[in-house]
């Protein structure tokens, strides 16, 4: 009985060394995606967390310096101005006498019809003149994302920011009125 091999047997350390190749290139590439995916993770994190917020009166006067970029506008909602159709919002927001137009493009939270709601909106200027009871503005605020304050944790953690209900003569040092919302 002949029991030597019909093909020539690689030597064990030749079989070893293609072995760990192999195995050395696939772990290879699952760190490169692991590291890919993390960075693109992170990258989307620190994206989101840039995105400041200004008060509207600091929003108006810095116009021209955030351009088109995305930013969060904080700002309460003036009731009587509310308008939606056709799955579109527009309203007006005011914080130290100062109004900016808004068209808001998703759905409002449910919490939104609330007269003199604080929210805070993620979007960016546009061009568009458009009257807003404070007058003529050459600009508006087009959101896509909407903040809108409903818990007391959010009062306490932030109690120097807008709270629910507008101060005593919220409106007095303005030079213009604001007419009631429609019952």
């Amino acid at each position: 009985m002949d029991l030597t091999p019909l093909h020539e047997v690689e030597a064990p350390n030749e079989m070893r060394r293609r072995v760990h190749r192999r195995r050395r290139w696939s772990v290879l590439v699952i760190a490169a995606v692991l590291i890919f995916a993390m960075a693109f993770i992170t990258a989307q994190g620190l994206r989101n967390a840039t995105l400041f917020f200004r008060n509207v009166d600091e929003a108006v006067e810095q116009r021209s310096e955030l351009g088109e970029r995305r930013f969060r506008i904080q700002g309460r909602v003036i009731p009587s101005s509310v308008k939606s159709e056709s799955g579109l919002t527009t309203f007006e927001i005011v914080h130290n006498c100062v109004v900016a137009s808004v068209l808001h493009s998703s759905d409002p939270p449910e919490l939104f019809s609330s007269p003199w709601i604080p929210v805070v909106l993620e979007g960016h200027w546009v061009d568009g003149e458009v009257e807003t009871v404070a007058g003529i503005d050459t600009h508006y605020f087009s959101s896509d994302r909407m903040l809108v304050k409903h818990t007391n944790e959010y009062a306490s953690a932030n109690e120097k920011r807008i709270t629910d209900e507008p101060p005593e003569g919220f409106l007095d040092q303005c030079s213009f009125e604001v007419p009631a919302a429609a019952s």
